[in-house]
């Protein structure tokens, strides 16, 4: 009998996903993150140095290049501290991080402990393969967002709020969001286990918000989903 593939699964406080920052990761740094989160075992009440080689995240190339670009991807992680949520302390993902060869040497910062082990309640957990599947960080940072409201069906999300979770450009007109969602809603149909639909919604004359409903999960009472595919500007 063939052995079954371990289903690995992100596991992550909802406040982290929810973090306003002013952080721009790519999908690979976004993609290493989650992977590593993957592995943390439910037993775990620290965090011990391991390692782990681009073979095994997927990300590995046939020349140096590749390696070069993952390198000098991954270590600036270290530059980039992030506001905890809900204190008024800092921290980098990482305590810990090496690269060599292929291999990253890694230790998650204690102070993501609270957001990271032992999570009993205000979490949200989905197959790594779903985000290691996406190519775009937009698309990752979505999915993150849609997987949150698996069980309550819907999301709604203003458009400012949509802006600063995922970094998009000031320069973004409202006909420049419309056709990134449907590009990101592409990918995450042919990419991963969530399909969605989505409005966005005027408050008087100009567009204020976006509605998500989920289409794997039961019809919402009271809340109705009209997808818009124009746009004046």
């Amino acid at each position: 009998m063939e052995d079954k593939k371990e289903e690995y699964m992100v596991v992550k406080h909802n406040s982290l996903i929810n973090a306003r920052s002013d952080l721009i990761y790519t999908s690979n740094q976004l993609k290493l993150i989650c992977h590593l989160i993957a592995h943390i075992k439910p037993t775990d009440t620290n965090f011990e140095t391991k390692e782990v080689s681009l073979r095994e995240l997927g990300f590995v190339g046939k020349d140096s290049y590749n390696y070069t670009r993952f390198k000098e991807e991954f270590l600036q992680l270290l530059t980039m501290p992030f506001q905890l949520p809900g204190t008024k302390g800092w921290t980098n993902w990482f305590s810990y991080l090496e690269y060599e060869n292929g291999v990253i040497i890694y230790r998650f910062d204690p102070a993501l402990k609270p957001f990271l082990l032992n999570l009993k309640g205000n979490f949200t957990e989905y197959y790594l393969s779903n985000v290691m599947n996406l190519k775009s960080n937009y698309a990752i940072l979505t999915f993150e967002l849609l997987a949150q409201a698996r069980n309550q069906g819907y999301r709604n999300i203003t458009i400012k709020e949509y802006r600063e979770l995922l970094k998009i450009p000031d320069s973004y007109l409202n006909a420049d969001i419309l056709r990134l969602l449907k590009k990101v809603q592409k990918e995450i149909r042919e990419r991963t286990n969530l399909q969605f639909n989505f409005a966005m919604k005027k408050m008087g004359k100009p567009f204020h918000s976006i509605n998500f409903v989920l289409l794997n999960n039961k019809k919402v009472a009271g809340v109705t989903y009209e997808l818009v595919t124009k746009i004046e500007k």
